[in-house]
């Protein structure tokens, strides 16, 4: 059955999983559409500014300056049009950047108010369709729902423990993610002796080495 948002935070703070915040996953913005660089090139006036031309499924291509170090050819982008507003207000509009005409902003995560992340602009997936909306294709219009957990309810340390709460809460089905095993590469082995079988029937650990802790 669907499950609202307000009621999958009651229903989880009720089974004893404490609901301590519901943020959104992206911040305030519209817009910003699916885009792919059709040409980049250096900038003449700016050493670190590149000009490109971007298809946003509009008849004709758009001249974007942009100082990302990662724009290339071929990249499918982010890419806020003029007109569109992004979180904390900012209005895109027509400007020249060193003498260069430049009609939108191809946006990194932190810019969006996804992450912190603004060592580049975003990379989509080679097969992210042109024109649609950044915040449909990746998802944007959700929330992220922290839990607060108690020392007895270690079951739901993670996601799958979580998963297997909601469901049965909501007597569905749940859907176990498929993990594929990862071969052991050294023939080191680690003796475990089970002192109470019946209370632990499994226990499972495996050496690693060569880790950098610094």
């Amino acid at each position: 059955p669907a499950v609202s948002r307000d009621e999958l935070c009651e229903q989880l703070s009720m089974a004893g999983l404490e609901v301590d915040g519901v943020e959104p996953v992206a911040g305030e913005f519209s817009g910003v559409v699916v885009g792919e660089v059709v040409e980049c090139g250096q900038h003449p006036n700016a050493d670190k500014l590149r000009v490109t031309k971007i298809n946003v499924g509009d008849d004709e291509l758009v001249d974007i300056v942009c100082g990302a170090p990662n724009c290339r050819q071929g990249l499918k982008v982010a890419v806020a049009k003029v007109g569109a507003v992004l979180p904390g207000d900012f209005k895109i509009k027509k400007a020249k950047l060193r003498g260069e005409p430049s009609f939108g902003m191809l946006c990194s995560y932190s810019e969006l108010g996804v992450s912190d992340d603004h060592s580049g602009i975003i990379e989509l997936p080679l097969d992210a369709p042109v024109g649609e909306d950044i915040r449909d294709y990746l998802g944007l219009d959700d929330v992220t729902i922290e839990v607060d957990l108690t020392p007895n309810r270690a079951d739901c340390l993670g996601l799958r423990g979580i998963a297997r709460e909601v469901g049965v809460l909501n007597k569905a089905d749940v859907c176990e993610p498929v993990v594929a095993p990862v071969a052991a590469a050294i023939e080191d082995k680690l003796a475990i002796s089970l002192s109470a079988p019946q209370a632990c029937p499994r226990y499972l650990g495996r050496v690693v080495k060569g880790v950098n802790v610094k």
